[in-house]
């Protein structure tokens, strides 16, 4: 019992990333129509901007991590001027095409930058455990959780308590309509680019003091991030959470209790079973197209 506690929260901390990662497939989704297929470079982008803030300049974490955040959401913004606005009018293939194209040029320009060598990210929390009972957990294990929880918080803020999320929800339901009722629809576009750039980087944050901070590390990561999405209903807010923690819990009591060599196949096998039996997912979001 003792142990599947301390299996839990890894599993639910493991979750934590690939429910960021998959809720910036879902903000981009929702708000574009577009699937994010660079989303796993993101991640790995987010990861090694954080190598070099942290590891290669040394500068203190409370100026070495908002710095790291800060250039992914610039990178956001520039990516949606750059790659998405003037691929917006054109089929929606060609810009889920750039999208695969960017995420390539990334992986290729990381592995020039920071070469083959994978990195370590130290956790700000330190390698410090607790002690819950018999079972001994990290603290950045349950840092992860914690601050997957507050971003998730201030998420459903933005979203249902602004009038900025309003308007964002009305672009997500019927772009032109929103054009016309005079919300600024390039401008909520851009944030919600901003949001998934964001939400991405701090996904590969924290997981870089889990994993190794490796240039391919952000195809598992999104690939589990889709699994989730799909699992927990595309384009769903709650679904991409739950699906993101289903995913992690999956991976780390599958690793434990059957084998590690099939943690993956018991995830791609849920999922496949959910596209068989119920492809909208846990929350019943059917996907459709849009006015």
């Amino acid at each position: 019992m003792d142990a599947l506690a301390q299996l839990l929260i890894n599993g639910i901390a493991l979750g934590s990333v690939y429910a960021l990662a998959a809720l910036g497939f879902v903000i981009v989704y929702s708000a574009t129509s577009v699937v994010n297929f660079a989303a796993g470079q993101f991640v790995m982008l987010g990861t090694f901007i954080g190598v070099t803030t942290i590891v290669n300049a040394q500068l203190p974490a409370p100026i070495a991590y908002p710095l790291a955040i800060a250039a992914m959401a610039v990178f956001g913004v520039l990516f949606y001027f750059v790659i998405h606005l003037p691929l917006q009018k054109r089929p929606v293939v060609s810009v889920i095409i750039g999208t695969v194209a960017v995420g390539i040029a990334l992986q290729n320009a990381a592995l020039l930058i920071w070469g083959p060598w994978p990195s370590r990210i130290p956790s700000p929390f330190g390698d410090g455990t607790l002690s819950l009972g018999n079972s001994v957990v990290s603290v950045h294990a349950l840092a992860t959780i914690a601050i997957t929880a507050v971003l998730i918080a201030l998420l459903y803020l933005l979203l249902y308590r602004t009038g900025t999320g309003r308007a964002m929800r009305a672009i997500a339901q019927d772009t032109e309509a929103a054009r016309l009722m005079g919300l600024p629809v390039t401008l909520l576009l851009g944030l919600a680019w901003v949001l998934a750039a964001v939400f991405a980087s701090f996904a590969g944050l924290l997981v870089a003091p889990m994993w190794f901070a490796d240039v391919n590390m952000g195809d598992p990561i999104a690939l589990k991030a889709f699994a989730a999405t799909i699992i927990g209903g595309f384009g769903n807010v709650p679904g991409a959470i739950v699906g993101g923690l289903s995913v992690g819990l999956i991976e780390i009591l599958g690793a434990s209790y059957i084998s590690s060599t099939y943690k993956d196949l018991l995830a791609f096998g849920i999922m496949i079973l959910f596209l068989l039996v119920r492809p909208q997912g846990i929350f019943g979001e059917r996907i459709g197209e849009r006015g």
